[in-house]
């Protein structure tokens, strides 16, 4: 039978952390673009932090629709379900999220993950969730399975790649356009715009001309913390098409040129 309750126990922070794996489901504002929803593992990358509380440990991936739908709305629902003998539940916690890159992490906090997430390569951020629900149902139709070993595959990734390059390619804009993780890089958000490939939307640099904030494809980031979710605006901008650039490089020589000539006229005058 369905049952809310006040606050989350130990006995659900105990149920969280059996969990092999959970789910994560956000949507944006939206009907017009996709809701989502994402598997993690394992169920100690989430830890209770407070009695309506929780914070989970992000690993990279080759998409960001979480980290984007919280920066716009911060809505989030995540279900724990025990697939393994014992008896059957299914937890879940519906609230607002934020985000904190790893930098912004309390010390206390990040020693409760494991540290086979804090100190991988792959490591991008942690969601924190205030949580306004708190629900348990039966879970009644759900299977009885075994955990046989949890794959590596992600980390043997993570370990062998450049991950900031990958992350500034796949994690700034979600499937629909909405600014996402690593547009929170102060350093990035002016320098990338969305360039949609084979069904996702990854980033492409801009080009010179964007740079001198004349063309119509700069980018205009506008990430701000709010609480007790980030949210944003983004004016979509395009890379710089192969004539842009060649026009950039040609006023500079025609410039050039000029204070040359204005030179070579100034000591004329002055001989």
């Amino acid at each position: 039978m369905g049952k809310t309750h006040e606050a989350i126990t130990a006995k659900h922070a105990e149920f969280i952390a059996r969990c092999p794996v959970f789910f994560v489901a956000t949507a944006p504002a939206s009907t017009a673009q996709r809701v989502n929803v994402s598997p993690r593992s394992p169920g100690t990358a989430c830890v209770v932090t407070g009695p309506q509380s929780v914070a989970f440990a992000d690993l990279s991936g080759s998409g960001c629709e979480t980290a984007a739908h919280v920066l716009e709305n911060g809505r989030m629902c995540l279900l724990f379900v025990n697939l393994l003998e014992g008896p059957p539940m299914m937890l879940r916690l519906h609230g607002l999220a934020r985000i904190e890159l790893p930098e912004e992490v309390e010390p206390e906090l990040l020693a409760k993950f494991p540290q086979s997430i804090t100190r991988s390569k792959g490591f991008r951020c942690v969601f924190r969730l205030e949580v306004q629900r708190i629900s348990t149902s039966c879970g009644y139709s759900m299977p009885v399975m075994t955990l046989d070993r949890y794959r590596t595959t992600l980390e043997e990734h993570s370990a062998s790649t450049d991950m900031d390059a990958y992350r500034e390619k796949k994690n700034c804009f979600s499937i629909d356009g909405l600014p996402s993780l690593m547009l929170l890089k102060d350093d990035l958000g002016p320098k990338v715009a969305p360039k949609p490939t084979d069904g996702y939307i990854f980033s492409a640099k801009l080009g010179p001309l964007d740079w001198l904030g004349k063309s119509r494809a700069r980018a205009r980031v506008h990430l701000v913390r709010s609480s007790p979710a980030r949210g944003g605006s983004l004016s979509l901008p395009t890379p710089s098409t192969p004539l842009l650039p060649a026009l950039y490089y040609f006023s500079l020589g025609v410039a050039a040129c000029l204070v040359f000539q204005s030179a070579q006229a100034l000591l004329r005058d002055a001989a």
